[in-house]
């Protein structure tokens, strides 16, 4: 199976002259911003610097230990950051207006850089969420309320637009995909004019109000929507746009890895359908979303995240290794839970984590006859039309 790694060897020596945009660059350009830049991309309005040297200086930066130790879902960041500095086709990029905004007490986690590619057309990647515990949160709070990052990304793309009057293709993995929609449907004047493809890149969708506002209507057309098909994070929340389902080399919660995606020429290897558990998630998040308030939609989201960090697990990968300590600390937090959110948490807890390796977590952690019913939960959850 081949990603985009192999795609960067395959076609890299040819550039975009010789070959157009399609949506694996799409896809390479929109995980671009989760390598940390500090200090070495300038800011906006402060210049650029070219690909192939942003990289040198940052592997002088960074040691191999050190980035070794990062054991989060985003850690092959740095590594295609060197693929891309070696081909043609990305290595004379332009990096600029580099930003990385981090505010606990707000709970903003926001990070965008423009890369002109050698077609003259300014790519903004929104960076997403890594496997933490906190960032998955930050992606299911999206359901209930606008988060800071959201304010973020209009900001900096109504910035940008207005700086130069050059075409634009907006991108970003996870919540960065959903950033550059957001982005896309806040800025004022000509800016949403001058787009010309958004890229969500199995990242959430909207609530009612963005999703029905003339602004993200008149987008129509110009988003790609590119899923696994065992999709978790891009089936939150609605969105209209018929997804690019792509093939995982992974199975369950780890098809978020956009590296598991599988490319052939300049595109990629795509399924005809999501799979059952992707579709239950979203029936049953989809049904108990629509019948909560924005408030039960905070205490439910809660619930479900403190018994992910209960485990004493930073990362959600790490959950299928969870010792006996951690599983008992993790019923112990479901017990203080009403009956009714308590078994929404499990039917999620197994959803998640179903088949995950061959590994089953969630029988481990609650008991076979304590498991619920996943398919009649689902139905009961199905709202009228």
């Amino acid at each position: 199976m081949s990603n985009v790694i192999d795609y960067l060897t395959w076609r890299g020596d040819l550039t975009f002259e010789q070959d157009t945009f399609g949506n694996a660059d799409a896809l390479i350009l929109s995980c671009l911003s989760y390598v940390n830049l500090d200090g070495i991309v300038p800011g906006p309005g402060k210049g650029s610097i070219k690909l192939s040297e942003a990289s040198d200086l940052f592997f002088r930066l960074h040691t191999e230990d050190e980035l070794k130790a990062d054991k989060s879902l985003i850690k092959f960041a740095p590594g295609l950051l060197k693929n891309m500095a070696g081909t043609k086709r990305f290595g004379d990029a332009l990096l600029s207006s580099y930003v990385n905004r981090t505010d606990l007490s707000v709970e903003l986690q926001f990070a965008a850089l423009k890369i002109t590619t050698s077609d003259g057309i300014d790519f903004i990647s929104f960076r997403g969420t890594d496997d933490t515990i906190i960032g998955w949160k930050e992606d299911f709070n999206l359901s209930y309320k606008t988060v800071p990052a959201e304010n973020e990304a209009v900001e900096y793309l109504q910035n940008e637009g207005q700086s130069n009057l050059r075409t634009m293709r907006l991108g970003g993995h996870s919540k960065g995909g959903h950033l550059a929609v957001y982005a896309a449907s806040g800025v004022t004047g000509d800016i949403a004019e001058r787009i010309a493809c958004i890229y969500n890149c199995d990242g959430p969708g909207f609530n009612r109000e963005t999703y029905e506002s003339e602004q993200y209507r008149s987008l129509n057309g110009r988003i790609v929507r590119i899923i696994p098909q065992g999709s978790i994070i891009g089936r939150l929340l609605e969105c209209d746009t018929e997804p690019v389902i792509t093939a995982s080399s992974e199975i369950g919660l780890m098809q978020h890895d956009p590296l598991s995606w599988q490319i052939t020429g300049k595109d990629f290897v795509t399924v005809q359908n999501t799979d059952q558990l992707s579709d239950l998630f979203k029936k049953t998040m989809t049904g108990w979303l629509e019948q909560m308030s924005f408030e039960e939609r905070k205490f439910f989201i809660d619930d479900l995240f403190a018994v992910f960090a209960a485990s004493g697990c930073d990362y959600l990968s790490l959950l299928p290794k969870v010792g006996l300590r951690g599983k008992k600390a993790m019923l112990d937090r479901l017990n203080l839970m009403s009956a009714d959110s308590s078994e929404k948490v499990k039917m999620l807890v197994k959803l998640f984590f179903e088949n995950w390796n061959g590994m089953h977590p969630a029988k481990e952690l609650f008991g076979q006859k304590e498991l619920p019913n996943i398919f009649r939960i689902a139905k009961n959850a199905e709202t009228p039309g």
